[in-house]
Formats: C-alpha cells, structure tokens, sequence
C-alpha cells in the first residue's frame, strides 16, 4: 500500500510540473520585422498634402460609371490570388 501511494504521489508531481510553464519575457526585437515591413509600405503625406483635404471629383467619371451602372454593364473585379 505504501508503495503504491508513493508512486501515485510520484506520478501526480510529475504530471503536474509538466503543466508548468516558464516562459520568459519576449526579448526587445521581438516583433522588429513586422514593424519594419509596416513602416516600409506606409507613405507619409508632407505637410501640404495634410493641409489640402480636399479632393476635386472627376465628373466625367463619375458620370462614366453612372451610365455603365444603368446598362448594367459594370465590369466585375478580378479575382486576387497569389498563385500564377
């Protein structure tokens, strides 16, 4: 009887230091290359573009699309892939 408790207690100890985790802090550069990618494909306005929030609309354009809509001739968007 002795032993079998003994090894019970062995065997609970031992499952329950496996579910112990010591993970450690993430190190300063952890995440440097998404925020590097991110800061690469971002384009910042200058000063005078920031100022100038105003866009003229293309009237011919639009008027453009108005009309294929009411033919019912809009064009369908490709399909995106990343595979040729």
């Amino acid at each position: 009887m002795k032993k079998t408790t003994l090894m019970i207690l062995a065997l609970s100890t031992v499952s329950v230091s496996a579910c112990q985790t010591t993970m450690d802090e993430p190190s300063e550069v952890f995440g440097a290359a998404v925020r590097h990618n991110i800061a690469v494909q971002t384009v910042e306005p200058t000063p005078e573009q920031k100022q100038n929030t105003y866009i003229r609309p293309d009237s011919q354009r639009m008027a453009a699309a108005r009309e294929r809509y009411r033919q019912d001739e809009v064009e369908e968007p490709e399909d995106l892939t990343t595979i040729d």
